[in-house]
């Protein structure tokens, strides 16, 4: 009170009560001075709106979001969301581990900073056809470039992002890193191949 006649200024403040009952109210406040003909403060105008139920909506969204990059955070896939460019906006630790790149290298990187030019126009077909589809796609044989120049093949499962209005946003997946499983199936068809060749012989 003696802040707005002094200063003579609006005051906006969310105050926690207690009910007599013993409930918790949350109450948006206003407090507005009322000045006379020369300016003098000679009352405050006070409105309150209940705001409880907004507040505790809020408080269940951050606790489930908490909860949804907690488990992100903890599962051996690299999780991802990129946006309708393919331009990365979100992502777990486990892809920058994946990919070799750091958290501030990942973010805002495409398709063309980490695969080669033929990767690249196969993710666009593929993303392309999730988004006039709606439909999750399955790709195998993702190959990325890390970090050190090394390569890497990726599994992944992408599926379509939309916003409350139902208009596409952008695309979320897992990726996982199948290349020594690669390798090792590569190198089982060499040997049978070999066998094969040997059993001719």
């Amino acid at each position: 009170r003696s802040l707005i006649k002094r200063e003579k200024i609006n005051i906006h403040k969310e105050l926690r009560e207690i009910t007599k009952d013993g409930r918790m109210l949350w109450v948006n406040l206003n407090l507005t001075p009322r000045l006379d003909e020369e300016g003098n403060v000679v009352g405050i105008l006070g409105i309150g709106e209940d705001i409880t139920e907004h507040r505790n909506r809020d408080e269940q969204l951050r606790r489930s979001e908490e909860k949804y990059r907690t488990i992100l955070e903890t599962i051996e896939e690299g999780y991802f969301e990129v946006d309708l460019t393919g331009t990365f906006t979100f992502f777990n630790d486990a892809l920058c581990r994946i990919s070799g790149y750091a958290r501030s290298e990942l973010m805002g990187m495409r398709p063309k900073d980490y695969s080669t030019p033929e990767t690249e126009k196969r993710m666009y077909r593929i993303f392309n056809e999730i988004l006039h589809t709606g439909e999750p796609s399955k790709i195998t044989d993702y190959e990325i470039i890390k970090k050190d120049g090394s390569r890497v093949i990726f599994e992944m499962s992408a599926y379509l992002m939309q916003d409350t209005s139902g208009r596409p946003i952008g695309y979320r997946g897992l990726v996982r890193d199948v290349t020594q499983r690669k390798q090792a199936e590569e190198e089982q068809r060499r040997l049978e191949a070999q066998l094969q060749y040997a059993q001719k012989m």
